[in-house]
């Protein structure tokens, strides 16, 4: 897969792009839908199957720190874009200069002139241009003008509720991971480079592989049973997001921190992913070092006993 964060960057290609635009934050059912059609159309027109995607998210720059979380950082998404069989991504800055962009400009400049595009898909719910007031009437519109076909998928429904990426934030900080598992079509996880902490949970016995959670928000917080892939294989665990209240004081950014059973191995500076099986606890502050300690031993139990009793699949 090709990522491409600078147009003058993009060369081109044979006969054109097949492209999927949108946040894509979770890339859940309804975003796969989106993907599969714009593969198809791919491959019946003999066209490069390709994403946009915007840094910051739209709806990141203009609520600034009052933004909700994301789900997915940058590089979780292009993971999944990748497993999804996208092969080129475009990265776009998202700024006032894009925000004020026509529709017109957005579809013949942009899309059309520069991208190469000949076919879109986006979903019902998908907007564009200036003030995000055109639609996708508009896009096909415009686009028939320059022969570039457009398309939306309907969303993708669970237990009768349309799918969406608020929907599955609300089931990860309620803790109802196996709701954000149906929705997703996979357990939650999230990846990253083991950095160094610390060292309070060797310390404490529970010696941690620590990675940043790179977004404004963690959508996920507190202790939780969890499956660990690393080039050493799958990995039992139990796994802490939060800011560590009981040893840190006024840490503001969430840290996840993975105690990884029966692996007794250097990581540091290696990549891992972290599949949340199962909420056990909300993070919360202890009155001493001790206490904490009898706590993580007891996590560490119901840790197991989530995993040991359940048939986990779908990583």
């Amino acid at each position: 897969m090709h990522l491409i964060r600078c147009l003058s960057d993009f060369k081109g290609t044979p006969n054109g792009v097949a492209i999927a635009i949108g946040n894509f934050d979770g890339f859940h059912k309804g975003h796969q839908a989106v993907i599969e059609c714009m593969k198809e159309k791919a491959q019946r027109l003999n066209l490069v199957p390709a994403v946009m995607i915007f840094e910051p998210q739209p709806l990141e720059y203009f609520s600034k720190d009052k933004s909700p979380a994301r789900i997915y950082s940058l590089r979780d998404k292009l993971l999944a874009l990748r497993s999804a069989g996208v092969e080129l991504v475009f990265c776009m800055k998202f700024n006032a200069d894009f925000a004020a962009m026509s529709a017109h400009d957005y579809v013949v400049e942009l899309l059309g002139k520069k991208l190469g595009v000949k076919s879109v898909t986006v979903g019902t719910l998908f907007s564009f241009g200036q003030g995000g007031k055109s639609t996708i009437e508009d896009l096909k519109k415009i686009g028939s003008s320059i022969g570039m076909e457009a398309s939306a998928i309907d969303g993708v429904d669970l237990d009768g509720e349309r799918i969406s990426s608020t929907k599955i934030r609300e089931y990860l900080f309620k803790g109802q991971l196996d709701h954000a598992k149906e929705a997703l079509g996979r357990y939650y996880s999230m990846s990253g480079i083991v950095v160094h902490g610390n060292q309070i949970g060797r310390n404490l016995g529970f010696p941690t592989a620590n990675m940043n959670v790179n977004r404004r928000i963690s959508p996920l917080r507190g202790v939780y049973a969890v499956k660990v892939s690393t080039r050493f294989g799958l990995k039992n665990g139990m796994a802490n997001v939060g800011v560590r209240p009981t040893v840190v004081r006024n840490q503001s950014k969430a840290i996840l921190e993975v105690n990884i059973f029966d692996l007794n191995k250097d990581l540091y500076g290696q990549s891992i992913r972290v599949f949340f099986i199962e909420k056990i606890r909300d993070e919360m502050k202890f009155n001493d070092i001790e206490t904490l300690r009898e706590q993580l031993a007891k996590d560490r139990l119901s840790a197991l006993e989530v995993l040991n009793s359940r048939d986990i699949n779908e990583f």
